[in-house]
């Protein structure tokens, strides 16, 4: 284990390589049973019972899969997806709920809008604790959420039956290289005192200087002959918010993300 909880969150980032060496299993046991104390939403008894916790973790080791789960989810853009030696993949499960309550006499009525919402905080919140698990004990992980956005086929692929839905999925493994720290919004800019305040033009263009620069570093350090490069070039980006907006995250994007969003929900019965 290394550092303090607090060291560990603020020396945390995205690994991108990873080694191929196998994690233990015990090791991994650790991740996994630390993401089950997370809380959960679903009661108030004294001391906390996690509620019914709506998540389930699917454990990917096989080669063949994580490759297959590669080209699946993120069209073979994602080296991490296989080097990796796991995938958790955490799902929203109602479907255990309902089959519960419905055998102990209780009301199979967990679906809908209002318990997805209460299901992905529990999901969430999961993951994150076992992001910072995995740091504690010397791995390090990324969340791909590209999972979300393939309904028709992940699925058949873990088998789900109705009311399972995958919802974001973290490789883990011993990393190859650490990258830089990325640097994250100063407080000044996120925290509100009493009621939320809206800064000045000039005040919120500088709160975003230190993500400039990284962005720009990283841009410089593309290769000169990188299709990434020529494509921002091609399309006349010149900093962060014009890259996030215009080329990554772009209106239609969104369109589409609805409209799977609302087949995710409906193939899996959660409506």
């Amino acid at each position: 284990m290394k550092g303090s909880c607090l060291d560990i969150i603020f020396d945390r980032r995205s690994i991108a390589r990873f080694k191929t060496d196998a994690v233990p299993q015990d090791v991994l046991d650790k991740v996994l049973a630390a993401a089950l104390r997370t809380p959960a939403p679903g009661g108030a008894l004294t001391g906390g019972y996690r509620g019914s916790q709506p998540l389930s973790i699917i454990v990917v080791r096989d080669g063949e899969r994580r490759a297959q789960l590669n080209e699946m989810l993120c069209e073979g853009r994602r080296e991490c997806i296989e080097t990796a030696p796991v995938s958790l993949v955490f799902c929203v499960d109602t479907h255990r709920m309902n089959r519960w309550a419905k055998l102990l006499g209780g009301a199979p009525h967990f679906k809908g809008a209002g318990v997805l919402w209460v299901s992905l905080r529990a999901v969430y919140t999961a993951a994150q604790t076992a992001v910072i698990a995995a740091e504690s004990l010397g791995l390090g992980s990324q969340f791909i959420q590209e999972i979300v956005w393939q309904p028709y086929s992940t699925l058949s692929f873990f088998q789900l039956p109705p009311q399972v839905l995958p919802v974001a999925m973290l490789v883990v493994g011993y990393p190859q290289e650490r990258p830089s720290l990325a640097p994250s919004l100063p407080l000044a800019s996120v925290v509100h005192d009493e009621v939320y305040r809206d800064p000045p033009d000039d005040e919120l263009v500088a709160s975003f200087d230190e993500k400039e620069e990284y962005f720009q570093e990283w841009l410089a350090s593309l290769p000169a002959d990188s299709p990434l490069r020529a494509r921002i070039e091609a399309n006349g980006i010149e900093n962060l918010a014009q890259y996030v907006s215009l080329l990554t995250y772009t209106d239609s994007f969104y369109k589409w993300r609805d409209d799977v969003v609302r087949s995710n929900v409906v193939l899996s019965e959660l409506e």
